[in-house]
């Protein structure tokens, strides 16, 4: 369904990507995982034309993009088939939750504003907050505003959803009903990227890593064989010392 190839980023004279790759069937859960300043963000950006990468080319749903010179109608084809789920939840604060996420559907895709709010309800039910829908972001919780993150994404029905450490900003119980989330549209067989520290959720819900460091893949496979004993010693040793987010089992 996606695949990148030899993703490559600089700023200035700092190489951040150096080019990575990476391949997504339909159904996949993907996690990137890596140290901090390791490039995963970024590499996530640009894989969804939010930064632009310097080289490369993505193919999503059998449509080749090549990164450079690439057309804003192309990138906007592109993003109508994705999702993102940011970490600073990226929310209209004068908007409440429903209309955040009717505000796509009706704007990019055209869709009528009595059909977007139905899809919008849906959502919010999906993700557990059908009684918030009236709500401004600064009523609800981290845990809530990103839950209406999510929705959002969910409610264009995209072929991908990408998630940028979508916990980093909540504390460990608002952690846990974000991950729930997550971990329910995983069960569904929503195809994501995911870039997070959180070990045991990554473990519970991956089919593969990518495990990167220093704008460079290190490693990458099956998620049960890279838990389980990682072909590197970089990978190892990252599992070990980072053993402590392991709190949030799924």
């Amino acid at each position: 369904m996606l695949k990148a190839t030899n993703i490559k980023k600089s700023f200035g004279d700092n190489t951040v990507l150096k080019g990575i790759s990476l391949e997504v069937e339909k159904g996949d859960v993907v996690t990137i995982l890596g140290p901090s300043g390791s490039g995963k963000t970024t590499f996530l950006r640009c894989i969804n034309f939010l930064e632009s990468a310097d080289e490369g080319e993505l193919t999503l749903d059998g449509i080749r993009y090549d990164i450079k010179g690439i057309h804003n109608k192309d990138i906007l084809r592109y993003r109508r088939k994705t999702g993102f789920v940011f970490q600073g939840y990226n929310l209209f604060a004068n908007k409440t939750a429903l209309e955040n996420i009717t505000a796509g559907l009706t704007i990019v895709r055209k869709i009528s504003k009595s059909d977007a709010i139905n899809i919008a309800k849906e959502a919010l039910e999906w993700v557990g907050l059908p009684d918030k829908a009236d709500f401004y972001p600064s009523e609800l919780s981290g845990g809530q505003q990103q839950r209406v993150s999510i929705a959002r994404a969910i409610a264009t029905e995209p072929n991908v959803i990408f998630f940028d450490e979508p916990t980093s900003a909540l504390d460990p119980e608002l952690t846990g009903e974000v991950l729930g989330v997550m971990k329910k549209l995983a069960d569904d067989g929503t195809t994501m990227v995911i870039v997070t520290h959180e070990l045991s959720f990554a473990q519970g819900v991956s089919d593969k890593v990518l495990f990167m460091e220093k704008g460079e893949v290190i490693e990458q496979g099956e998620a049960k064989r890279f838990f389980a004993s990682p072909d590197t010693e970089r990978a190892s040793q990252f599992l070990k010392i980072s053993s402590s987010d392991y709190d949030f089992a799924i």
